[in-house]
């Protein structure tokens, strides 16, 4: 009889579930410089801010739980297709439409990753997230020069530190090369720049904004003086105006403005539209230069130095498209593509 009950009683011990083990987790420290527990071994990632989830498409794209936005077929083209079947779940206000928190819970995302919005209110993402449950780690991203660090603390984050050196270097070069040139343009002679970016031409960005950025960055020098007072910019500038400053240059944010120039006769009067001086960024698969800023400024800002200073920064432009496109994309360009982009 004893003999039975112990067998019994090792018999229940063998088919009792047995205790899971804990989740190992890990504190690390975030870009604004709060402390964070996450776990050890990340799997998949939510991110609530559409330029971080755009570079996660080149940096990682394979630990998004979701994306913010649908990616449209004209796109979809040009990246990773591990993204084609991820949900587009929306992000934080600005960023596609205003997520549900309980649809990211039932991702199982490990944490959520947040943009440091300068003009944001981190403590309204906080709240926002606050019965998730889930951590939010910061990435500050609002200048191209935040990139490399922000590349190389993702590196580290999730133990992928060569794919973040690798973007992270190639960012530095670019703008060592770029900043080189232009530090050798006297001011005088630096090119003014209209930057519209409404279909009208008649929104434009002050000369702190980070939308302008790339224009800048190359050696532009805007034509409409103000401080940046939110994220949203598309700052108000009469036509008046515009005639007044004699922009040498027009940058386009979409082409219907530069389409529908011909039936505008007023634009005329404008110097740069005179002289046929009105360019588009290229925006396949994301726009170069803004709306949204990525990490695509890189090959925007090389675009624009050799547009505005061809000589002292010559540049092939198809063959860097196809560099910058298989280094953060993964994606071997054809001509016909370098074509389509650039057209």
């Amino acid at each position: 009889m004893k003999l039975r009950r112990s067998v019994l009683a090792l018999l229940t011990l063998l088919i009792l579930p047995l205790p899971m083990p804990k989740a190992e987790a890990r504190d690390i420290v975030d870009m604004t410089g709060r402390s964070v527990t996450i776990p050890d071994k990340v799997g998949k990632i939510y991110s609530a801010s559409y330029p971080l989830t755009l570079l996660f498409y080149a940096f990682a794209p394979d630990l998004l739980a979701a994306v913010n936005l649908p990616i449209g077929e004209e796109e979809r083209r040009f990246f990773p297709t591990i993204l084609a079947d991820l949900p587009a779940i929306g992000g934080a206000p600005g960023h596609g439409r205003s997520v549900n928190p309980e649809e990211v819970v039932a991702l199982h995302p490990d944490f959520i990753l947040a943009w440091v919005d300068p003009f944001g209110d981190t403590g309204a993402t906080e709240r926002q997230w606050a019965k998730s449950g889930l951590p939010i780690v910061y990435v500050r991203l609002n200048k191209l020069a935040d990139y490399p660090a922000a590349l190389r603390f993702l590196g580290d984050l999730l133990g992928r530190q060569s794919r973040g050196e690798e973007l992270a270097t190639y960012i530095e070069q670019v703008l060592a090369r770029v900043n080189k040139v232009v530090r050798a343009v006297p001011p005088e002679q630096k090119l003014s720049v209209f930057y519209a970016e409404s279909p009208d031409g008649l929104a434009t960005e002050c000369d702190n904004s980070f939308h302008l950025e790339a224009i800048v960055l190359a050696g532009g020098q805007n034509i409409h003086h103000c401080v940046q007072g939110a994220h949203m910019g598309m700052e108000k500038i009469s036509l008046e105006e515009i005639i007044l400053a004699r922009p040498s240059l027009i940058l386009a944010l979409n082409q219907h403005f530069k389409d529908k120039l011909a039936d505008m006769p007023q634009w005329r009067n404008v110097e740069a539209v005179a002289k046929n001086r009105v360019y588009v960024a290229p925006h396949l698969p994301i726009n170069w230069l803004d709306r949204p800023p990525t990490f695509m400024r890189v090959l925007g800002v090389q675009w624009l130095a050799n547009l505005f200073y061809p000589e002292l920064y010559p540049l092939d432009i198809r063959a860097e498209t196809k560099k910058v496109y298989r280094l953060f994309l993964g994606d071997d360009l054809s001509d016909a593509d370098v074509d389509r982009i650039l057209h």
